[in-house]
């Protein structure tokens, strides 16, 4: 029986696909093809039927390799609820996990350029921040990342930044393995590689968006393309994302830092420094300071 020994839990857009790529380097570490199977996210893996689906999924992974995977719907509250007791009743208490951060607002702002995209949220982010609260809740790190380590344990759970991250990745992805219990291989990875740019990234819109987010698709035909193969096809088929909007006045990122204030002070704690220490100070008050790219 295969199945995963840690996973990646998120945030979204604060650089998941990029560290999922730089483990998958280490010769001990298996990841299925599709990143994000999100079978934790419902109580079908509870069943006999749904475990034996979410363990198909690692099939292919050596005796001696830790299984992974890396959904960001499981940091996703209040939408995606009860993620970390599914976790517990299935993967046990020895599951470490894996939680990357980012400027809450820079977060926001990308999450909303990812949504605008797709032609989900409206180009205005002072619109889309009022009709769409996931914006701001997926910037409520405490509140996504307390279930995870209530029910855990603080020592299973590693906090990294995304800003830590873009700026040092051997050494994060170093210190990474390392608390996986893996002999660090940073070496391995290709540091000038940027996975998952949110800028020309083809956006799949209409009945192709509808197939590729299908449980079927990611189950059945997915698997079968090399990553390489896929994003080749994505490339010429598919249209390329559409200029970034305005960003947010100052008004708003004020606000929105308000309303997240209470939040980041539980959170703050959590933080891990690339060599395992934490990490004191919060994010720099400029949300336009870091250029697009790992999201």
């Amino acid at each position: 029986m295969s199945l995963p020994s840690f996973l990646i839990i998120g945030a979204m857009k604060c650089g998941s696909t990029s560290l999922y790529r730089d483990l998958d380097t280490h010769p001990r570490v298996f990841f299925p093809i599709d990143k994000e199977p999100c079978n934790l996210c419902s109580d079908h893996v509870l069943t006999d039927e749904g475990q034996r689906e979410y363990e198909a999924i690692f099939k292919r992974a050596a005796p001696d390799q830790l299984c992974a995977e890396a959904s960001t719907d499981y940091t996703k509250l209040p939408d995606r609820p009860g993620v970390p007791e599914r976790a517990l009743r299935v993967l046990g208490l020895e599951l470490r996990v894996i939680y990357l951060v980012r400027d809450p607002v820079k977060r926001i702002i990308s999450h909303h350029y990812h949504e605008y995209s797709r032609g989900a949220m409206p180009a205005d982010i002072s619109d889309a921040v009022e009709r769409f609260p996931e914006l701001v809740n997926y910037s409520r790190y405490a509140m996504q990342l307390e279930p995870w380590i209530e029910t855990l344990g603080a020592d299973r759970v590693r906090v990294v930044r995304f800003e830590d991250f873009i700026a040092d990745r051997a050494g994060v992805v170093g210190s990474v393995q390392a608390f996986l219990g893996l002999d660090p291989r940073p070496d391995l990875i290709e540091v000038d590689t940027i996975h998952n740019k949110s800028e020309a990234k083809p956006i799949a819109r209409g009945p192709v968006g509808r197939l590729i987010h299908t449980r079927a698709y990611r189950s059945l035909i997915r698997p079968l393309a090399p990553a390489g193969l896929k994003g080749r096809l994505r490339r010429a088929m598919l249209p390329a994302a559409p200029p970034r909007p305005d960003p947010p006045g100052e008004e708003l990122v004020k606000r929105i830092r308000s309303v997240l204030e209470v939040d980041w002070q539980r959170f703050e704690p959590h933080i891990h420094t690339k060599s395992g220490g934490r990490q004191e100070g919060a994010f720099e008050a400029d949300v336009l300071g870091v250029p697009p790219g790992q999201e």
